[in-house]
């Protein structure tokens, strides 16, 4: 996936942000945070091909959790303290990852060529969406009245679901390794038949 796509996504992110709450301070750590991002999209290659996924889910992902919000009256999930908010914000991440991390991630290429694809992107989206109920179970008794906060909340909840991706991601790595060596470890100790 082209660098600039996940840096408009990123851009698309911070206006939005910028729109429902005017915190210049906030602005511009948001642009910092899309300038690390944008100089990781412009070298993924030199790196694990997770970063793909990692990638896409910081910028797309993060702009799927606010595409309810320019159908709401404010990010669903951060003004919002209901389940539905958080359920609208999930929608829109998956509609937007789910597609984009089967054609682009090369970790996930990589899985479907080894014919494990579809278990590879359910394990990470599910780590996301365990990573994101945590964070947003976190937040979700926090005061509503600061429109400041909707930075704070779409930030632990980028962080929560990038953390449950990365442990989604080691399960998922030691799962295919056990299972490749498991066999091969047991063909070894069988005894061997004379022919």
């Amino acid at each position: 996936m082209s660098p600039v796509w996940i840096i408009g996504a990123g851009l698309l992110q911070l206006g939005i942000l910028y729109m429902h709450s005017l915190w210049s301070a906030a602005f511009g750590v948001g642009t910092g945070a899309l300038w690390i991002l944008g100089m990781f999209s412009i070298t993924r290659l030199r790196w694990d091909s997770h970063l793909d996924m990692i990638l896409i889910m910081a910028s797309f992902g993060g702009l799927g959790m606010l595409l309810p919000a320019l159908l709401l009256p404010g990010p669903a999930c951060h003004l919002q303290q209901s389940m539905s908010g958080f359920l609208f914000m999930t929608g829109g991440m998956l509609l937007l990852t789910a597609p984009l991390s089967w054609r682009y991630a090369r970790c996930i290429i990589e899985a479907r060529r080894e014919g494990y694809g579809g278990l590879a992107l359910a394990v990470d989206l599910i780590g996301m969406q365990a990573g994101m109920m945590l964070g947003h179970l976190s937040i979700s008794r926090w005061p509503m009245g600061d429109t400041r906060l909707v930075w704070i909340h779409h930030s632990i909840m980028l962080v929560s679901m990038l953390l449950g991706m990365l442990a989604s991601m080691a399960v998922l790595r030691w799962y295919v390794k056990s299972s490749l060596t498991i066999p091969a470890t047991l063909a070894q100790s069988l005894p061997r038949r004379n022919r």
